[in-house]
């Protein structure tokens, strides 16, 4: 019997008329170089014009703006679909889910992290938000904090991964392995959700794929960084790796101990190769965090094209809306920070993420 296909038509058609309300290059342009007020007042025709408490200045009330507007955009998207469609919606953002979770945990293993701090890096959508997310940090030791996770999680499975994953960071004080294990099991859970998704999720499947191949020929390359500096004698074990990539970790773990210039020859061609140019220029400076940059760069640049060359009836326009909101989240924080910082305007708009395309 022939599957259904999921419904994007009603909820595609909501974001890609929600696409015009995104900032484009002209509005970056017009907020470069402006202190924090001048910032606030560029935003207030748009749709993170400042709201709530007055009292809060500055900064804050930028970062609450941009908060704001990131978490009630994810979950107005998410609210336009149904039946198969949420399903796959909900499979979209379950990265935010997962990311606030490595969060807390980070805030718990730094006690010098404020709750105030720890919610302030929250993204505002999924299941662990406020009220939870404070009762989540209200624990002082890292323990009592995945003790609150693991018994509030959506999934009792999860909840015990989490569990074992602690107590093998209790033993080692391995906070990487911790967050690796916890990022393991949700690309799995992942994954396995996606599988028998058909032609609706499949573009969902192949960027997640990039994405944790990028992860891992970076994690290769930097060890063999600090292996060629003397910082570390050998390789770590294969569990360095994240799994569900497109390409197996051995193959790209082949890099740690290669010449340069093989890698680019016989990386380079791997991923449809997507990653020769970056791979080129990495020879030539080797600079990982310019390649990292420029890997994630071109993955941003891919994903938001699908607003034109993507399917229409499938999960291509929530994952372009997505990623282009978390690029204008990012963009204005730099913008902040750099108001705060003097950081000088030139390094700035190198910094920028640019919708339209510029360097």
């Amino acid at each position: 019997m022939r599957t259904r296909r999921a419904d994007f038509d009603y909820g595609n058609t909501r974001l890609r008329a929600r696409k015009g309300r995104l900032l484009r290059d002209a509005d970056y342009e017009r907020l470069l170089g402006e202190d924090i007020e001048g910032l606030l007042r560029g935003l207030a025709d748009t749709p993170y014009a400042p709201a709530g408490d007055p009292a809060v200045r500055g900064r804050e009330r930028l970062h609450r703006a941009v908060r704001f507007h990131l978490g009630r955009a994810l979950e107005e998207m998410r609210s336009f679909y149904s039946g198969r469609a949420r399903v796959l919606v909900d499979a979209l953002l379950s990265r935010f889910d997962i990311q606030n979770v490595i969060t807390v945990m980070r805030a718990r293993a730094h006690p010098e992290t404020t709750v105030e701090d720890a919610l302030a890096a929250l993204v505002p959508v999924g299941w662990l938000v406020e009220p939870l997310a404070n009762e989540v940090l209200r624990p002082h030791e890292l323990a009592g904090v995945v003790d609150v996770l693991a018994t509030r999680m959506p999934d009792p499975e999860q909840g015990k991964v989490l569990r074992a994953a602690l107590h093998e960071y209790e033993r080692t004080d391995d906070l990487a392995a911790l967050e690796r294990a916890v990022l393991t099991d949700h690309a799995a859970r992942l994954a396995e959700q996606l599988a028998d998704t058909g032609k609706a999720g499949a573009t969902l499947r192949r960027f997640g794929q990039r994405e944790i191949d990028e992860h891992n020929l970076v994690v290769a390359l930097r060890l063999r960084d600090a292996i060629a500096s003397g910082a570390q004698d050998t390789a770590p074990p294969a569990e360095a790796a994240l799994p569900g990539g497109a390409i197996p970790a051995a193959t790209l773990a082949t890099v740690v101990p290669a010449p340069a210039a093989a890698v680019v020859t016989t990386i380079g061609r791997l991923a449809g190769g997507i990653w020769q140019t970056a791979l080129e220029r990495w020879l030539a400076t080797g600079d990982l965090h310019a390649l990292q940059r420029s890997l994630e760069r071109a993955a941003i640049a891919d994903v938001t094209a699908l607003f034109v060359n993507g399917d229409p009836l499938a999960i291509d326009i929530p994952l372009a809306y997505t990623t282009a909101l978390q690029v204008e989240a990012r963009n204005l924080r730099l913008l902040g920070e750099a108001a705060v910082r003097g950081i000088p305007v030139e390094d700035v708009r190198a910094g920028l993420v640019w919708p339209e395309g510029r360097a």
